[in-house]
């Protein structure tokens, strides 16, 4: 990357879009974006799957769910930031309005990007706790001091900027691989192969709840994709190719935390390694392998909030993610992982409904361009809310298919039917046909 690239990047301008020259190949985004997978909440949501079922069944879950549904989402969103250039509730300008975008989908991502963090940090802060001999249930002052060490030094590089983020990933990728393998070894010699070969346990839940509960802990990147690959090249292939990184380390991570459950009967992964036997070392690694998803909730929740106060410098944006930083510490210190199942089907009915309309508007209505519209597409908010509603009716109130997706197509089903009627009936600046007002549109579309 050259200097001028390096700057560029350095500045890590919240709002402007990233011109066309200072994109990156496909590779970093894809490792900075798939670093958000090697994160607690998936091992948990594996550990709860083999509560469920089988080595086999998994498998089929997760091919599924990430092949079959996760991919299509994070590739579609990815192509909007690459195309634009633009982080992700800046481009929601274009179709909930400036001041909804602000107020209703960046306060959505902050809050649920904190929450991501707070949860993580919370479980990073029990594992430290165990390395030290700590006892994280009733000695709570030094559990919350090493939580919130373990947290500042989780938001450092997120706080810089980007550039710092693919630097991390260099020692917390690694780390993670080194997790995964130590996770099967000592569930291997702990459990045994015949033992987890033949898991077979009378289930809690169905083949669709399973698929919507994978799906719940990575729906959030149907938004939050844009933030990373705003800094990727607008091809088809490159966003094709970037969510190879989600897959790629998902798949191995969700089986990882099946397997080491396995026997053990507690979705809780610390304690799950404190019963396999984990030395000192692998608290120490499930740190650092946190540390690459931590950096990503970290990062989108700054420019969230930077979009919603309307600060575009790098500074700016650095002083709003600290300042997230802390009230996220704080959120961990007061037990949100005693939550942590509300909280996954929470993001994975409103995430959708957004996604939904963003995705629409994009394709579908503007043509693949981005304006900055002001004020507040009420269209939007009826979709919003649509889409969110159906996904708690299917989700708690009669369990049918698979929630977030629903939510997402029936969001943009009624964005789509609603904006038609508006532009006949009582057209405005949302409604306008229009190319965009950025310079986004020199951006070609490669096939390679």
């Amino acid at each position: 990357m050259n200097d001028k690239n390096v700057n560029s990047i350095e500045k890590d301008e919240a709002l402007h879009a990233v011109p066309n020259e200072q994109r990156q190949h496909w590779l970093t985004p894809a490792m900075i974006f798939g670093g958000l997978e090697f994160t607690i909440p998936v091992l948990m949501v594996g550990a709860t799957l083999a509560g469920s079922f089988g080595l086999s069944k998994i498998f089929f879950i997760l091919i599924i769910a990430l092949f079959g549904i996760q991919w299509i989402g994070n590739a579609l969103q990815g192509y909007i930031g690459a195309k634009t250039g633009r982080s992700s509730s800046v481009i929601a300008r274009t179709s909930f309005g400036a001041m909804q975008a602000r107020f209703i989908v960046g306060l959505t991502i902050f809050v649920v990007s904190l929450g991501w963090w707070a949860v993580q940090t919370s479980v990073a802060g029990n594992a430290i706790s165990a390395m030290f001999g700590v006892d994280y249930t009733s000695q709570w002052g030094l559990w919350a001091l090493i939580t919130v060490v373990a947290g500042l030094l989780f938001a450092i590089p997120s706080i810089i900027g980007y550039s710092s983020m693919k630097w991390t990933d260099y020692i917390a990728v690694p780390a993670g691989l080194l997790l995964i393998a130590a996770g099967i070894y000592f569930a291997l010699k702990n459990t045994g192969w015949e033992t987890i070969s033949n898991w077979n346990p009378e289930p809690t839940m169905g083949i669709l709840a399973a698929i919507s509960l994978v799906i719940g802990a990575n729906v959030s990147q149907w938004v939050i994709a844009s933030d990373y690959t705003r800094y990727a090249k607008p091809t088809i292939k490159d966003n094709a190719l970037i969510p190879t990184g989600i897959v790629l380390v998902g798949f191995p991570l969700f089986i990882v935390g099946a397997v080491m459950s396995v026997g053990v009967g507690d979705a809780d992964i610390v304690n799950v390694m404190m019963n396999l036997g984990f030395p000192v070392w692998g608290f120490l690694i499930l740190w650092f392998a946190t540390w690459t998803s931590q950096l990503v909730n970290n990062y989108s929740m700054g420019l969230a909030l930077a979009n919603m106060l309307n600060v575009n410098s790098n500074k700016g944006r650095a002083l709003l993610t600290f300042a997230g930083t802390i009230i996220a510490i704080i959120v961990a210190l007061a037990g949100i992982l005693d939550y942590f199942m509300d909280f996954l089907y929470l993001t994975a009915l409103v995430y959708p409904a957004i996604a939904g309309v963003m995705m629409v508007d994009f394709f579908l209505i503007r043509k693949r361009t981005w304006t900055d519209n002001k004020g507040w597409n009420w269209m939007a908010t009826i979709a919003l809310v649509a889409g969110t509603l159906l996904g708690y009716l299917t989700q708690y109130v009669t369990t049918f298919g698979l929630p977030a997706v629903q939510s997402l197509i029936a969001s943009g089903i009624v964005y789509y039917v609603a904006m038609k009627i508006k532009a006949k009936v009582a057209p405005d600046q949302f409604t306008e046909d229009t190319r965009g007002d950025i310079a986004m549109d020199d951006l070609e579309v490669e096939i390679k």
